[in-house]
């Protein structure tokens, strides 16, 4: 019987883990969309700043 108890015991240790790791690749998921979103919405911020029209529009490149 204890053989039996350990395999079961083993079972539901790797369960858990496996729980464990969907949960946490989850949230990881969640915490890099949320930062995405937030690069995406300051890129738009940006982008709408009060800058006269020409300056960003070419590059000198004299030195």
């Amino acid at each position: 019987m204890d053989g039996i108890s350990q395999v079961s015991g083993q079972n539901v240790s790797s369960a858990t883990q496996v729980f464990a790791l969907k949960k946490s690749l989850q949230a990881e998921g969640q915490s890099v969309l949320s930062l995405v979103q937030g690069a995406s919405d300051t890129g738009t911020q940006i982008s709408q700043a009060s800058n006269p029209a020409h300056l960003g529009q070419s590059i000198d490149v004299r030195a």
